[in-house]
């Protein structure tokens, strides 16, 4: 079977033919017939569908590993989370703590200044 080499260039021969009023020498090896021409086609095919499967397959395994690698990246951040939710647990009960004292020091004072005061006058 003869094998296209460049569909864009066409061969002298095919000029030649065409000015002595055709049928020219179609025993050529660098003419072929639809039927060698569409098997050739049908080859080129399974091989471009072959590349794209092995391609496809290459992108799904780069996109579990990326799903896998984000999975991991996601549990990291909510174990931060659980850090910061922890830490603002404390703050909260610090501030409890400080406004209970400086509500107790102020109820204090103003006791010890109220006794002072009656006995000022």
């Amino acid at each position: 079977m003869a094998e296209l080499k460049n569909p864009n260039v066409i061969h002298p021969s095919y000029f030649a033919a065409k000015e002595s009023g055709g049928g020219g020498n179609m025993n050529d090896k660098d003419f072929v017939t639809h039927t060698e021409l569409e098997l050739s086609n049908e080859k080129l095919l399974r091989h471009i569908d072959e590349h794209f499967n092995q391609l496809e397959k290459k992108i799904d395994a780069n996109k579990a590993d990326t799903d896998l690698k984000f999975e991991g990246m996601n549990s990291k951040f909510e174990s931060i989370n659980t850090k910061f939710e922890s830490i603002n647990t404390k703050f909260e009960k610090q501030k409890v703590w400080f406004y209970g004292t400086a509500i107790g020091i102020v109820t204090a004072t103003c006791t010890i200044v109220g006794f002072l005061l009656k006995f000022v006058k």
